[in-house]
């Protein structure tokens, strides 16, 4: 790659779960692509997977099936076609956010302000975290200018409120400032320049989103199943690459 061209990622987020003191778990799903290329592959096959099951799931007789069927998520698939999704989206790079909520202070959890920053802090750290390790592994090159996409499903956006996502990643990744808590200082992560391009989506209509809700659910579910078994749980999503816990 010239010093000229910019490295573009992609990375696709949705939830499962509330940071709130009802629910044990909250998650955060993704799905990362280093170019548009392989954004757009993975687009064109997890559509036809999902175009090959989702009349299974029309309450109507599924000879009738249209567009008007419910979308295939983690709360309605069946068994098989799980396993057939999950074996699709584990050949690209997966990225997961396992939040305990009985570890989270109760003034972040009862205020919907200070509930809001904790999520806006939580997503920095894991696009942060998730970029650094891309460099170790040597699939970005940090020296080089930097566009990332970062796609995420609107209702979590309602539901969280983030507050300055686009502009605290940049903080985050070009002058190395995290403002959550502490006013610590740590060192810039890309040197070549960052562009940061924030959309929100519904799922419904986003392959790529609906398939990290998907994910988002499924391992949720297996948090869940795992409670008292962390071994088992962290064994059953080893296909995940990169994994944050908070606190």
């Amino acid at each position: 790659m010239s010093t000229n061209e910019t490295q573009e990622i992609y990375i696709n987020l949705d939830d499962s779960g509330k940071l709130s003191e009802k629910e044990k778990i909250a998650v955060y799903g993704g799905i990362v692509f280093l170019s548009k290329r392989e954004k757009d592959k993975f687009i064109t096959q997890y559509r036809k997977i999902i175009n090959d099951i989702k009349c299974d799931y029309c309450k109507n007789n599924k000879n009738k099936c249209s567009n008007k069927c419910p979308e295939v998520k983690n709360t309605n698939v069946k068994a098989p076609d799980r396993r057939r999704l999950i074996n699709y989206i584990k050949k690209y790079y997966n990225i997961a956010l396992i939040i305990k909520n009985e570890d989270i202070y109760d003034y972040i959890i009862t205020n919907k302000a200070s509930k809001g920053r904790f999520m806006d802090y939580a997503i920095r750290r894991l696009i942060k975290e998730t970029i650094k390790k891309l460099i170790k592994i040597g699939k970005i090159n940090p020296n080089i200018s930097v566009r990332i996409i970062l796609n995420i499903d609107q209702q979590s956006t309602k539901s969280n409120g983030y507050y300055n996502l686009k502009d605290g990643l940049i903080e985050e990744l070009v002058h190395g400032i995290i403002n959550f808590n502490y006013n610590a200082i740590h060192k810039p992560v890309l040197y070549g320049g960052l562009e940061v391009i924030l959309r929100y989506h519904d799922s419904a209509r986003s392959y790529a989103v609906q398939a990290a809700d998907f994910m988002a659910g499924n391992i949720r579910k297996l948090a869940l199943d795992n409670l008292n078994d962390s071994t088992k749980f962290y064994e059953e999503i080893d296909y995940i690459d990169f994994k944050l816990n908070l606190p």
